[in-house]
């Protein structure tokens, strides 16, 4: 999933950036964990990828393996992406906008 964001960002350094990684990764990890048990997940891999010019695009992919005895959907990575996206724009617009 990919998306657009802001316009009117600061210039983002490298660490901005990798603050950026680590709030949408902490945001991602946090919002499955809330809804599923840890011991139902087989595997979590969250992969985001930052491309910055005057624009920011972020692209985040995750990949959620369940056991086969969870009732749990794995679309719930889809939600967390979203909810992390949603976030993400607070975030931004309360720490890197000028």
């Amino acid at each position: 999933m990919s998306v657009f964001i802001l316009k009117k960002l600061k210039d983002l350094s490298n660490e901005d950036l990798d603050n950026i990684i680590e709030f949408l990764s902490v945001t991602i990890n946090d919002f499955i964990l809330k809804r599923i048990k840890s011991k139902e997940i087989v595997n979590l891999d969250i992969n985001i990828n930052l491309n910055y010019n005057e624009e920011l695009d972020i692209d985040i992919s995750v990949d959620l393996e369940l056991d086969k005895f969870s009732t749990l959907d794995e679309a719930i990575a889809n939600e967390a992406i979203d909810f992390a996206l949603n976030s993400c724009d607070l975030f931004l617009e309360d720490n890197y906008c000028g």
